[in-house]
C-alpha cells in the first residue's frame, strides 16, 4: 500500500466522527424546528404558523390577512411571539339585537256556568300576562352561544271569555270577549205563547221551538243565525225577527210573562260571537 492511500484512510477516520456529529445535529435540529411549529384556526381553517421567536402574533395576523372584530375572541396576546406548538384559535362572535313578546296562558280568577238558555255555557274572567323583551343574541362562529335580556316589560290584562261546552262538560269552543264586536241595543223580550209574537211566539222565522236563548234581530244589522253573549241575559242564538225590531233594538226570548217585565226597554251590550248553523 503507498504512502498516499495510508494517508487518505487516515484523514477519513479523522473525519468520521465530525461528520456524524454534523449529521445527528442536523437532525436534531431539523425535528426541533419541526416540533416548534404552531397553527392558528380561524373561519374553519387551519393556517400553519412557522415558530419565531422575534415576530409578534399581530404581525402574524396582519401577515395572513386576518382582522379581529370588535368582540371576536383570542386567548392569546397579540403584541407577544406565539408559543411552540400552541394553538390558537379565533372565535368570530357576532351580536344580534331584536325584540321578542310572550304570553302566559288564561288564568281564570272568577268562573260561573249558565244552562238556562238553549245549551251550557261557562263565562270566565281572567287575565293573560304579556312579557315584552328586548334581547341581544350572541354567536360563536355562527352558532347561538347565549341570549341577553336587555330590558323586559310586563304587564297583564284581565278580560271575560265564553266557553261553550258539550253535554259532558267538555270545551267545544272558546269566545274571547275583549276581541268579540259588541254593539250597544236597545232589549224588549217575549215568550213561547204571547200573544204580541209572530204565531203567539211559538215558532221562530227559521222554523225553530221558541225558548229561552232565541233572540230576534234585524238581520240588516245582526245577521239571522248567530250566536250571541248578552250582557245580564247570557248565550243568545239569532234565529228570530219581529216587525218592531229594527235598527239597536233586540227581543229576547224569555220563559214567560211575568220575565219579560224585567227586560221591557233595558240597555245591554251585544257581543257578536260568529255565524253558526246551530246554537
Amino acid at each position: 500500500m503507498s504512502m498516499k492511500n495510508i494517508e487518505i484512510k487516515k484523514l477519513l477516520r479523522l473525519l468520521y466522527i465530525p461528520i456524524i456529529i454534523l449529521l445527528i445535529t442536523f437532525i436534531l435540529n431539523t425535528n426541533s424546528i419541526l416540533s416548534k411549529k404552531s397553527c392558528i384556526i380561524v373561519d374553519g381553517k387551519i393556517i400553519p404558523v412557522q415558530y419565531d421567536k422575534n415576530k409578534m402574533l399581530k404581525d402574524i395576523l396582519q401577515e395572513n390577512d386576518i382582522s379581529l372584530n370588535e368582540n371576536d375572541i383570542i386567548y392569546s396576546d397579540l403584541n407577544k411571539p406565539v408559543k411552540p406548538n400552541s394553538k390558537i384559535k379565533i372565535i368570530r362572535v357576532d351580536k344580534k339585537k331584536s325584540k321578542v313578546s310572550s304570553k302566559s296562558e288564561f288564568r281564570p280568577t272568577w268562573h260561573k256556568i249558565y244552562n238556562s238558555n238553549l245549551r251550557k255555557v261557562e263565562l270566565q274572567k281572567g287575565m293573560v300576562k304579556y312579557t315584552d323583551s328586548d334581547i341581544t343574541q350572541v354567536f360563536h362562529d355562527s352558532k347561538l352561544e347565549s341570549i341577553v335580556y336587555d330590558k323586559q316589560l310586563s304587564y297583564s290584562i284581565s278580560f271575560y271569555r265564553l266557553l261553550l261546552l258539550d253535554k259532558n262538560n267538555n270545551v267545544e269552543k272558546v269566545y274571547d270577549l275583549s276581541k268579540a264586536k259588541r254593539m250597544k241595543m236597545i232589549a224588549t223580550a217575549y215568550y213561547p205563547g204571547d200573544p204580541l209574537a209572530w204565531r203567539d211566539g211559538t215558532i221562530t222565522f227559521l222554523g225553530q221551538k221558541m225558548q229561552r236563548g232565541i233572540v230576534a234581530v234585524d238581520p240588516k244589522v245582526i245577521p239571522l243565525r248567530t250566536r250571541l253573549y248578552i250582557s245580564g241575559y247570557g248565550y243568545g242564538y239569532a234565529g228570530d225577527t219581529g216587525s218592531a225590531i229594527k235598527g239597536d233594538r233586540i227581543d229576547l226570548g224569555v220563559n214567560n210573562a211575568e220575565e219579560e217585565k224585567s227586560w221591557m226597554f233595558r240597555e245591554v251590550t251585544v257581543y257578536i260571537l260568529e255565524k253558526s248553523n246551530t246554537w
